[in-house]
Order: C-alpha cells, then sequence, then structure tokens
C-alpha cells in the first residue's frame, strides 16, 4: 500500500474518533477509549511506511504479531463501547457496572489473541492450556480466591442491593459508606475516616444490611425521664422537639415510645429519620436532639434522674452562666422599653412581670410554629432568633432575624389570632413569655388602658404593613372592638 495512502487512513480514523469523543463530551455520553485505538494506528501506520530492519523471518513474524494484535484489541474495545456503554448512557438500558465492561473486554481480547495468533503461527494456544493437566489445576487452585472475589464482585455490581454512596453494614460491627465496588473488594469509609476493605466474597456469603437503600436512614436511641414527670406530657415534650427539628424527616413520621421502666427512670425510645446517611451524620443529630431535650426538660422544670439510689435530695449544681437569670426589676426595665406596654406605669409593669414566665431556648429550636394557637407575646432578652415563613409547600423563607429588646407574638395575644410566622432560635436565648391570663386581670381592674395598648399595637401593626393613616385608624378600631370582646367579656359575666 502505498505511503501516502497508508498515513491518510490513519490520519482520518484518528480524526473521526476525536471527533466521535468530542461530541459524547458535550451530550455527556459514555466517552469512547480513544488511546488504545490512536496506539494501534500510529504503530500499523509506522510498521506499514518505515522499512523494517534486515530481521530473521520469525522476527518478522513476532513484529506482524504485535501489530495485528495492537488491531485487534483497539477493534474489540471500540466495539464493546459502542454495544454496551454506548446505549446505557443514551437510556436504552441502565447503565452497565465497570465490572462487567471490564470482563468483556479481557474475555474479547483474549479471543482475538487466540484467533490472531493461531491465524498467523497457526498455533492452538487453547489446546495448549486444554491438553495440560497440571497447568490447569496449578491455575485453577491458584486463582480459586480470586476468582470468588471476582464472580462475587460481578454479581454485587449486577444487582441493586447496594451502590456508591450508600450505608452498608456488614457482619463484626463493621459499617460505613460505599467508595467504591472492584472485582476484588468493596471499600467503605467509617465515621473516624478510615477505610475499610472488605472482600467481595464476604459481604455476598453473610447477611449485610444497607441502612440507607430507601433514600434515607433510620436513628433510634433512648432517653430516662423521671417517674414524676407524666409519661403523657413526657411523649409530647420528646415528639416536640425531635418533629421541629429541620433535619428530621416528616416522612417516615418520627415517633417517641415507652421502652421500660426502669430502676431509676422511665426509658422512652426516640426514633427519627434524616435523609444524609452515615454514623456521622447520625451522630450529629442525636448530639442535636439531646441538647434540645434537655431544654426543654428545663423549662418543663424536670431534670434527666441520675441511674443511682438517692438516701436524700439531691442540690443541682447550676453553672454560674446560667445561674445570673434577670432579676424581677430587670424583667420590668426590658417590658417597659417596649412600645405595646407604653402606657403602662411601673405598678401595672411590676404586675405583668410577676404574672410572667421567664424560658430558656437552645439553639435551633422553634419558639413558636406557623398556623398554631397560642396566648402569649415573647419579649426577647437575650440571644437571636430567626422568622421564616412558609411561601408554598415544604419551601420556607427567612423573613427577618430579631435581637434581644423585640417583641413577637403580640398579635396572638391580643386578638386570638394563629402565629403568622415560625420563630426559631439562633443561638441560645432567654425570653420572658407574658401571657393572655395576667393581661386579662391587669385590663379587667384597669379598664382604660385597653383603648391605650389597642391604639400602641395597632401603631405597630401599621407600620409593620405600611398602612396609611385612614387604614391604621379602622385597623385600631377593629383591634378595640376585638381585644373587648377578649379581654372584658369575662367581666360582664
Amino acid at each position: 500500500m502505498p505511503l501516502l495512502e497508508i498515513w491518510i487512513q490513519a490520519i482520518a480514523v484518528s480524526a473521526a474518533l476525536l471527533l466521535i469523543r468530542r461530541l459524547c463530551l458535550l451530550r455527556r455520553l459514555p466517552l469512547p477509549p480513544v488511546g488504545l485505538p490512536l496506539v494501534a494506528l500510529l504503530v500499523w501506520a509506522g510498521m506499514g511506511s518505515l522499512p523494517l530492519p534486515p530481521l530473521g523471518t520469525s522476527y518478522r513474524l513476532w513484529y506482524a504479531i504485535s501489530d495485528d494484535l495492537l488491531l485487534a484489541w483497539g477493534t474489540v474495545r471500540l466495539l464493546i463501547w459502542a454495544a454496551v456503554e454506548l446505549p446505557g448512557g443514551l437510556g436504552w438500558w441502565s447503565t452497565p457496572p465497570k465490572l462487567l465492561v471490564q470482563l468483556l473486554t479481557l474475555g474479547s481480547w483474549s479471543f482475538a489473541t487466540v484467533l490472531v495468533v493461531r491465524h498467523s503461527t497457526h498455533f492452538d494456544l487453547v489446546g495448549l492450556v486444554t491438553t495440560s493437566a497440571v497447568l490447569t489445576a496449578v491455575i485453577g487452585l491458584a486463582a480459586q480466591e480470586a476468582l470468588k472475589d471476582l464472580f462475587s464482585g460481578l454479581e454485587l455490581q449486577l444487582d441493586d442491593d447496594f451502590g456508591i454512596g450508600d450505608w452498608l453494614e456488614v457482619p463484626g460491627g463493621m459499617r460505613g459508606i460505599v467508595t467504591s465496588i472492584t472485582w476484588r473488594d468493596t471499600t467503605l469509609r467509617t465515621v473516624d475516616d478510615y477505610l475499610l476493605v472488605v472482600p467481595n466474597s464476604k459481604i455476598t456469603a453473610e447477611i449485610h444490611t444497607n441502612r440507607s437503600r430507601y433514600g434515607c436512614s433510620c436513628d433510634r436511641f433512648t432517653i430516662g425521664l423521671d417517674y414524676d414527670y407524666p409519661p403523657a406530657r413526657a411523649l409530647a415534650l420528646l415528639e416536640q422537639v425531635v418533629k421541629q427539628h429541620p433535619k428530621v424527616l416528616a416522612d417516615p413520621v418520627p415517633r417517641v415510645r415507652i421502652k421500660a421502666f426502669d430502676e431509676s427512670a422511665i426509658t422512652y425510645e426516640l426514633q427519627a429519620w434524616q435523609r444524609q446517611p452515615g454514623d456521622r451524620a447520625m451522630l450529629d443529630l442525636r448530639s442535636d436532639l439531646l441538647e434540645q431535650i434537655w431544654y426543654a426538660l428545663k423549662r418543663e422544670g424536670q431534670t434527666i434522674p441520675y441511674p443511682v439510689r438517692e438516701l436524700s435530695r439531691r442540690q443541682s449544681a447550676v453553672p454560674a452562666d446560667l445561674a445570673q437569670l434577670p432579676n424581677s426589676e430587670a424583667c420590668c426595665q426590658a417590658l417597659a422599653g417596649n412600645g405595646v406596654f407604653a402606657a403602662l406605669d411601673h405598678d401595672q409593669i411590676s404586675q405583668l412581670v410577676a404574672g410572667s414566665q421567664l424560658l430558656r431556648y437552645g439553639p435551633g429550636e422553634a419558639v413558636v410554629v406557623e398556623g398554631s394557637e397560642g396566648e402569649s407575646l415573647y419579649h426577647l432578652l437575650r440571644g437571636r432568633v430567626e422568622v421564616i415563613k412558609q411561601v408554598e409547600a415544604g419551601r420556607t423563607i427567612s423573613v427577618r432575624e430579631l435581637q434581644a429588646g423585640d417583641v413577637f407574638g403580640e398579635m396572638t395575644l391580643f386578638l386570638d389570632a394563629p402565629r403568622s410566622a415560625t420563630v426559631r432560635t439562633l443561638a441560645e436565648c432567654l425570653l420572658l413569655r407574658v401571657g393572655r391570663p395576667v393581661v386579662r386581670d391587669l385590663l379587667q381592674e384597669s379598664p382604660a388602658l385597653l383603648e391605650r395598648i389597642a391604639s400602641l399595637v395597632g401603631a405597630r401593626q401599621a407600620e409593620l404593613d405600611n398602612l396609611s393613616q385612614e387604614g391604621s385608624e379602622e385597623q385600631a378600631n377593629v383591634l378595640i372592638e376585638t381585644m373587648k370582646n377578649l379581654f372584658l367579656a369575662v367581666r360582664g359575666g
């Protein structure tokens, strides 16, 4: 074949391969293997155009066999890509596992090698292996374990029991996130960032657990609460804490159960599902829930009992930073700075504070939930909170952030309206909760205060809603009538 024709054919085929690879890259399809075919074309063109040195017949034969083998291997690899990998990328069937592609390539190369050698030298390699019983036995015994892992790896990749990124648990206490599945073993990343290598034959031979097979993972843990705390209230409190955490899925529904009446406490079991798999994510969520449960119990005046028998009442040692709560006078000064209560004198403010509660919340807790009923407002003494509104099903936005000195919930207190937004803590917070009963007592003692408070509440609401003067007056009138029905109706009865 003329020299020019050889190189034109080689360049044309090489350009076609590179163009196909570029198109696949743009369309995000499996890339064709061009490395081996390009090397085969280069060797073929070089051997066809360059004069060979004066060698013996046997050496020329091996040169020819090498050229034929490279062309056969490159062609086989391209055919496997076109027949197996490309249809999977086009969606004609599922993407084939890498191990299957590697086995097909290895088997096809072996078959092509036998054909090329047999055609060029008339030497039967298959017959040599099959007729040698000793060689067959040696190969079979040496490759026994490797073949077992090979077929196990092929089984794992062909099945969909687990894949890369799943949270796998195998016998012996070994578990982690699957990072790779090769022909010999499966590697897991543990919670301590160790690489755990498990032979494929061990996974297929024993029972394994895929803890994230259905898109979420579950965690179950227990906590003991005091026998004096009614179980119904304890279940409600624990369920509220678990459900309000943003990482806990609403479906499946979190569950709280009474597990046992133990020696020093009633043991409750909490079960929650989360999207992110792995021991690290599970431990982080568990830590958040336990922290928030502690704060919720403190607000209820409850503690987690020690698992010991006490012969005398234990004196709780409160940390110094937690013991420094604002006194009554400090609360009065804080509440007096609230524009809603600007019409009250010192004695009336003191009466409100005496009937209110100091509440401590941990980071990430929901103080109020949008759409829920309530009968109190909250004055933020310490910390920061975030106001969150639901714009559509499953999507919320952050409206604003409140600092110490801000107030929320006044519309629910004075108008008996549902909560208009969810308020979630961003740090540990201390709040003063002013309830409707103490406000009702105050207004029934001094009915003249009602219109003054209604005017202040209306002005505050008009400022938030950007209402005109006329609209503000109309809203104030509606507020007065509503508050009279809510706070002074009992007086007439």
